[in-house]
């Protein structure tokens, strides 16, 4: 597979290193992150500052601008291949709820959204974890059966784990990501946030759709009365 690989926490932190070291003897692994922490940059792009870029080896870049800045330059620029997926993480810290709005982790994998696989998003639900390992390695094992995931295409995936150290052996729940969170409170069966802190594996399908078909003829019959004659 040929994946593009980021994250929002910095090019250097121990999250993608351990992902690079799990994925890059089977994968071809293109790794560009930003060269700062850029979390909660959500989907903002550079446009006001030249980008710059650094190169380490041949497949490992810094960038000095978000995550998703990270994704297009990698893609326009310097990937030396076709990429399939991004994968982007790893994140010390869950991002769950409407904090995934906010995540540059799950913003850089929306911005993968188009590519031949559904990109995922990783992060683990601690900030005080140093070992990333049990999470590359999960990550891995859903690289290696993507090809049986038949999902509609713009959706990405994600993936919240549990502290490896809390729940040493976690089951998976596919779950949904709630905005709304008197809507989580009544789904809390199926709710992200409510599965990771039982010790579950919590995989959510995203997908970015900005059209709301239930309330066009409600919004149409307002506008009725703004026409300006």
């Amino acid at each position: 597979m040929k994946i593009i690989l980021t994250n929002d926490d910095g090019f250097d932190h121990p999250g993608i290193k351990a992902l690079f070291r799990e994925l890059h003897d089977k994968h071809d692994v293109f790794l560009i992150g930003p060269d700062q922490n850029r979390s909660g940059f959500s989907s903002a792009i550079t446009f006001l500052t030249p980008l710059r870029h650094k190169k380490y080896t041949d497949n490992i870049f810094s960038l000095n601008g978000t995550p998703v800045d990270c994704v297009k330059v990698a893609r326009n620029m310097l990937c030396p291949f076709e990429p399939e997926i991004v994968v982007s993480g790893i994140n010390p810290g869950p991002n769950l709820g409407s904090d995934a709005i906010l995540s540059g982790t799950v913003g850089a994998a929306l911005d993968g959204r188009n590519l031949k696989y559904p990109s995922i998003a990783v992060s683990v639900a601690s900030f005080e974890i140093n070992d990333f390992s049990f999470a590359a390695k999960f990550i891995a094992k859903v690289l290696d059966n993507l090809d049986n995931l038949e999902i509609e295409d713009f959706q990405i995936l994600n993936i919240n784990v549990p502290d490896h150290n809390e729940f040493p052996d976690p089951e998976i729940k596919i779950t949904k990501t709630f905005l709304n969170n008197e809507e989580c409170e009544k789904n809390l069966d199926v709710s992200d946030r409510k599965n990771l802190e039982d010790g579950f594996i919590s995989i959510s399908p995203i997908k970015i759709d900005m059209h709301s078909n239930a309330q066009q003829k409600v919004v149409a019959d307002w506008a009725k009365n703004l026409q300006i004659n």
